[in-house]
């Protein structure tokens, strides 16, 4: 009506995708173009789900970050949770270990030795995690504490 292009109202994510892509197909030809266009909407792709995930969360279970920060980052990351707003990471430790007979967690300063969270890749969210004290006292998280001993002697 007013000279105004209504045409791009009516696309589809494709086409986006070809238009953004058009300077492209003229710079290169055939396979090249085919590769170019994987690795834009790989790159494309990446960038949309990297800004989802929170790496220093990850870190601090992992055990990548020193003791005092990483028990910062999850602390913090526990009281995102409406449950534990009010929450007391160094009182909730001391309190804690009591309730443990096993040795590597009846000496942790870590909130990671109690604590952990696996990745839901479909939803990209995490999934929070306690070994209760029930079963680590029964062993059975043998595997995780002979592989934080062997990680406390080397560092």
């Amino acid at each position: 009506m007013f000279g105004q292009d209504y045409s791009r109202l009516s696309m589809t994510p494709m086409d986006t995708i070809k238009e953004l892509m058009h300077p492209f197909r003229k710079a290169f030809s055939g396979k090249a173009c085919v590769f170019v266009t994987q690795g834009f909407l790989m790159a494309l792709f990446l960038v949309f789900f990297s800004g989802c995930s929170n790496i220093e969360v990850e870190k601090a279970f992992k055990g990548d970050l020193r003791p005092g920060k990483a028990n910062k980052i999850i602390g913090e990351y526990c009281q995102s949770c409406h449950i534990h707003k009010d929450f007391d990471p160094p009182l909730h430790v001391s309190k804690v270990r009591d309730l443990y007979n096993r040795p590597v967690f009846k000496r942790a300063r870590e909130c990671r030795s109690c604590h952990y969270i696996e990745k839901n890749w479909m939803h990209n969210q995490h999934e929070r995690k306690t070994r209760m004290p029930e079963d680590a006292n029964r062993g059975k998280f043998r595997k995780f504490e002979k592989k934080e001993l062997s990680r406390k002697r080397k560092g």
